[in-house]
């Protein structure tokens, strides 16, 4: 929050909303862009997130096949992934430090948590949508 260009709570609706849609990063960078500058924000935000990872795949496709099966390759997936793992668990922990501020919103996280890894059958836009209406019932308005 170094600009302070959004709220925490306008960060956590961000990530909250582009959670219940395809392609969640680049939403969560168009509505951010959209609330620093307005529309013009949003799709230089989106843009800007979706160009590069797009462009590498469209020209990096025809030489996967040739390099897939070498080590080194593996080897620098491999710790990609890893890496990624880390960043989603520290986000998920900063989010959730941001999130999780009393005892219904504690109790609907971890039940959400467990179906989830109890089930994993359920789509993750139907979890978040029972858990915003459970939010409703637990505090009484919408609004």
């Amino acid at each position: 929050m170094k600009f302070h260009w959004l709220t925490e709570r306008q960060f956590v609706d961000a990530v909250a909303v582009a959670m219940i849609t395809p392609g969640p990063v680049v939403i969560t960078a168009a509505f951010i862009g959209y609330l620093v500058v307005g529309p013009l924000g949003a799709v230089a935000a989106a843009s800007a997130v979706f160009a590069p990872p797009y462009f590498i795949v469209l020209f990096g496709a025809p030489y996967y096949r040739r390099f897939a099966q070498n080590p080194q390759v593996k080897a620098f997936v491999q710790g990609v992934t890893a890496a990624a793992v880390g960043a989603i668990a520290g986000a998920a922990y900063i989010l959730a430090r941001r999130s999780l501020i009393d005892l219904p919103t504690v109790l609907i996280g971890v039940a959400t948590l467990t179906i989830l890894m109890l089930t994993k059958k359920i789509p993750e836009p139907i979890v978040i949508l029972a858990a915003g209406a459970v939010g409703i019932l637990l505090h009484g308005t919408a609004g």
